[in-house]
This record gives structure tokens, sequence and C-alpha cells, in this order.
């Protein structure tokens, strides 16, 4: 088993962390070595968790099953079309019903003005909610049937789902969308090598993963540039310090590292946004193992916002709400460090049992499940997962389209046994 999946996929975190820490640590003048401790006890934990769970059921796996058919991209194109139906009523729904007009307020604003309303929730909005990260599961097929599928295949079927994400980040006026697609084909990338393939298709070469992470930066700027013209006066750096002085407020933090003049200061002031928004977590963290607990809770936020409260509970007064707070900061922040560790090992022996039990170049259920375990496994140093409504509505989808497939196999199966 170690030799076909490897643990290499447990470190890539690390270089992200390390990055992190160095460049809060130069640009405010003050390292967060308790971030940095933390972090690499998370990463310890899980993958002792997920070691020693993979390696005690190595023996027990069946090897090279029959591979599905790689070409058969019918419940692709229905679950692209899926998509865009959902993306298309959201619009819908937002735009007649709810008179957000997105194209005289902009993109930016517009979700101010969603957020900002209180409006009953049609039909419209349900379905898109629910359907609208229906691209994922093709997107992760293709990923991880890179090399069996046509090339005419892959790129019809990669091409809607690109189209389709950017048709989601318009509608909701947000990122998420964007670092979820990321985190999920990271995330492919890994449970390839599981399936006994390389981590990389040959299409991602370096340059090209580095063109599009470049391209991915640039996306999180644009979204800055736009909030600046929307919500500012297009002046970046004052933008740049009114954003900068929202992330480290409450702290002894400085934001005097902007640029306020200079050709390229544009390009500096939303680069540098980007990279405060990326890496925020690291001085709330240090905060969380400084002082203890923040007076709130912040793990099961998500879920109250989006399922609980809605059945009429009441969430728990919340700590450090609007922001990232990584995952191992805030289980720390809500448990302890015990449990924090727990929870560690916990997930780390779930993840192992699914690598474990996952059958060798057949793309099951397990295969995607696991996709989404290594997502959460890679947002959590951003982010607790369960925080962020796209992942925990996007695992819901899959449990439902599974559901539905294993229903639809056994109508099949029973029509065609009294029907032969």
């Amino acid at each position: 088993m170690t030799s076909r999946t490897g643990f290499a996929w447990l470190l890539l975190p690390l270089p992200a962390v390390v990055s992190a820490f160095v460049y809060t640590g130069l640009v405010f003048g003050s390292y967060s070595l308790g971030y940095i401790g933390l972090t690499q006890l998370w990463m310890f934990v899980f993958a002792l968790g997920f070691g020693v769970v993979v390696t005690e059921l190595s023996e027990k796996q069946q090897h090279f099953q029959p591979a599905e058919d790689a070409s058969d991209a019918r419940w692709d194109m229905v679950l692209l079309v899926l998509g865009a139906l959902a993306v298309a009523a959201l619009f819908y729904d937002r735009y007649f019903l709810r008179g957000i007009d997105y194209f005289s307020v902009g993109v930016a604003k517009s979700r101010a003005v969603l957020n900002q309303g209180d409006h009953d929730s049609s039909f419209f909005s349900v379905f898109g909610n629910f359907f609208l990260y229906s691209y994922l599961f093709p997107l992760i097929r293709s990923v991880l049937l890179w090399e069996e599928r046509e090339r005419r295949v892959r790129f019809a079927v990669i091409t809607t789902a690109l189209v389709e994400l950017a048709g989601v980040s318009y509608v909701m006026g947000g990122r998420t969308a964007i670092l979820l697609t990321i985190m999920v084909c990271l995330a492919s990338f890994v449970v390839r090598r599981f399936l006994g393939k390389p981590y990389r298709p040959a299409f991602f070469s370096y340059p090209r993963l580095l063109l599009c992470a470049s391209l991915a930066i640039l996306a999180f700027g644009l979204f800055f540039w736009l909030r600046s013209r929307a919500f500012g006066d297009g002046n970046s750096f004052s933008y740049f310090l009114n954003i900068c002085g929202h992330l480290t407020e409450g702290t002894a933090l400085q934001c005097d590292f902007g640029a306020e003049g200079g050709p390229w200061k544009d390009l500096a002031n939303y680069l540098h946004l980007v990279l405060l928004y990326g890496t925020h977590g690291t001085w709330l963290t240090e905060d969380i193992v400084q002082s203890g607990w923040a007076g709130g809770w912040i793990t099961p936020q998500g879920l109250f916002s989006l399922f609980f409260s809605r059945l009429g509970a009441e969430a728990p007064a919340a700590a450090f709400e609007g922001f990232w707070v990584p995952g191992p900061a805030s289980l720390l922040n809500d448990f302890g460090i015990v449990g924090m560790i727990c929870c560690a090992l916990v997930f780390g022996a779930g993840t192992g049992v699914l690598a474990g039990y996952l059958q060798a170049n057949r793309i099951n259920f397990a295969a995607y499940a696991l996709v989404f375990a290594v997502s959460f496994w890679f947002l959590s140093f951003l982010i607790f997962p369960l925080n962020m409504p796209g992942f925990v509505i996007s695992v819901w989808l899959g449990l439902f389209l599974w559901g539905a497939h294993q229903l639809l196999e056994t109508i099949k199966t029973l029509i065609s046994e009294r029907y032969p």
C-alpha cells in the first residue's frame, strides 16, 4: 500500500504554512510561533491516524479491479446541465424575484445587497443553491480518468465546468467557489495516486500549474479591485488600509507596508490583499494559542447558518465571525488541545479507512468521498471547512447524487430481471 499511495501528499500544506509564517513575520515584524507549532501538531496527528489505519488495511485490499468505461460521460453531461440550470435559477431568483440588478450595481455590491435583504426562499433559490456545485463531480471524474478519456471528452467537460465556475462566482459575488474548485482538483491529484496513477496527468506540467496558480491569484485580486470600486473611492492604497485594518483589528499589528505611489502600486496593493486574506488566520491562531477561549464558538457556526437556524435552533455565541480561522485553531478554541488532537486523530483515521478500502482503478463512492476528505484536510489550514457553505452543500449534494444513483441502478436491475 505504501508503495502505491505514498505519504508525501500529507506534507503538501507545509510549504503554505511556512510561507504564511514567513510572510506575516516579514510584513508585520512579528512571528507567530504558536501558529506554526499548532499547525504542525495538527499535521503530525492527522498523519499518525491516517498512517496507522491505512497500513493496517493495506493487506485486506483487493488490487486492480476492472476499470469503468471512462468514455461514458453521460452522467457528467447530466450533472453539467443540472449545474447550468442551478446557476440560471439563482440568477432568476435574485435578478427577477429579489430585484438585484447585477448589471447596474456590479458583482461586488450585488452580494452586499443580497446579504442586506430579507427575502423568503423560493423554489429557484433552493434548487439553485443545492445544485450549484454540480460541476465539481464531472471535474473530479475528468481528473481521475484523464488518461482513459478522449481529448475531446476531457475538453468538453472541463471547459463547461470552468464556464459554470465563472457563472457561480458571478452570481455568488465571491471567491469561495474558486478556492473550493482549486482544493477539489488538488485532492483529485492525490486520489489519482491512490488509484495507482501518477499524481499529475502529463498535461499538467509544472509551468502550466504555475500558470493556473497565477491566474487564480489574479482572479482573487480582481475581486478586491471590484470591491474597491464598489465600496471605496477606487484608490488601492486607501482600500488596502481599510481591509488590512479590518483583518488586524484588536491586534498590535501595523498596516504600514502598502504602496502609496508608483506605477505598480495597484498591483502591489491588491496582491498584498490577496496574501493578507489568505494568511490572516496566522495571527488569529496565535491569538487563540496565547489567550485561550475567545468567548464564543467557531466550529458550529456554518452548520447553524445553513441548517439548524432554519429549524428554529438558536446559534451559540460566535467568535471571530466573518474571519477565516484555521481548523486546528477553531477546534482548540472550542474543545481545547485534547479535543483538537482527538479530532485530528479521528479524521486522519477516517481518511485512512477510505484510502485503505479504495479499489484500484475503480471510480466509485469511496473515490469521491476520499476527494472531499483530502479537500477537508487541505482547507483546514485556511478555515474550518464546515464553516464554508459551498463545501458543506457539495458534500450533501454528493450524498444525494450517490443515493439517486443507487436507486436508479436498483430500479434498472429489477426491470431487467423482470423483463429479461
